[in-house]
């Protein structure tokens, strides 16, 4: 296994980041940035600073917790945080220390 750093980011469909849908302005700054995997979760309910957002058969919210998730070497982690930063605004971005392997590699 290698060491590796997890980074997750915060967000809500509605999001707009410099004008444009905030997921897809984020799958391009990831990109852009050089991570190599990206994964994108879409909640059915969340809990934040501006309320509960939920997915309910009476209320369709636009508003749904958006989780965009990537794995990589610490170093591009930090790079990709630097990157994306002045284009987050006041967006909730989590990291934390991982170990990273891949089943079917050798010494996996």
């Amino acid at each position: 296994m290698k060491p590796g750093k997890c980074l997750r980011i915060y967000l809500t469909e509605s999001d707009r980041i410099d004008g444009r849908p905030a997921l897809e302005a984020v799958l391009d700054l990831c990109r852009q940035a050089g991570l190599s995997g990206v994964t994108v979760t879409r909640a059915i309910e969340g809990l934040g600073s501006h309320g509960v957002h939920s997915a309910s058969f009476l209320s369709l919210s636009n508003k749904l917790p958006l989780l965009v998730e990537a794995v990589d070497q610490p170093e591009t982690i930090d790079m990709a945080i630097e990157t994306m930063r002045p284009h987050l605004g006041n967006r909730l971005l989590a990291t934390w220390p991982v170990e990273i392997m891949r089943t079917g590699e050798p010494n996996a």
